[in-house]
């Protein structure tokens, strides 16, 4: 899961729409809370990591907790709602929305692009809207993409499971 979470965020593809809030979201459903908290840091770590090898980014920002934040609040989303019906779409588009509303938040609060007014904020998140629909349905589509790609594999494990499992003298053979 990390490896494909850094590989498919360094790879060519569109704006904000990179598996990583569909990686949280399915690490806080199918692992422990702490567990899939470090898991997306960690992919979000060794993708910055390679963003500044093949690109030169910097590894970290002063936005950087914040984004980091988002991820984890997404994990946590995952793990809260892993019983409810429609709980992975639920926890991909709240957690969406409160990637967009702490991420924006850190730019604005961290950085000099928009005045620390009332009317600075309000611009700043505006100015987002565009890659607020970008990741919402980014991290929707790659949210049940994850989900069934999860499911066929946890199926797969577990037919050969019992196959294993299936004492030698009540199997035929020909």
């Amino acid at each position: 899961m990390i490896a494909l979470c850094a590989i498919l965020r360094v790879a060519p593809h569109p704006p904000n729409l990179a598996p990583v809030g569909a990686t949280a979201v399915i690490a806080g459903r199918t692992m422990p809370r702490w567990v899939a908290i470090a898991t997306v840091l960690v992919a979000m770590f060794v993708g910055d990591v390679l963003l500044a090898w093949t690109r030169g980014y910097p590894i970290v920002n002063p936005t950087t907790p914040f984004v980091y934040a988002g991820f984890a609040i997404q994990a946590v989303l995952g793990r809260a709602l892993v019983r409810r019906r429609g709980g992975a779409i639920a926890a991909a588009v709240i957690g969406a929305c409160a990637f967009f509303v702490i991420s924006n938040l850190g730019l604005w609060i961290t950085g000099d692009f928009y005045p620390h007014t009332g009317a600075g904020l309000s611009a700043c998140f505006v100015a987002a809207i565009p890659f607020f629909e970008r990741t919402l349905v980014g991290d929707v589509v790659w949210t049940v993409a994850l989900s069934l790609a999860y499911a066929a594999i946890a199926r797969r494990l577990a037919h050969r499971r019992a196959w294993l499992l299936v004492p030698t003298s009540d199997v035929a053979i020909v």
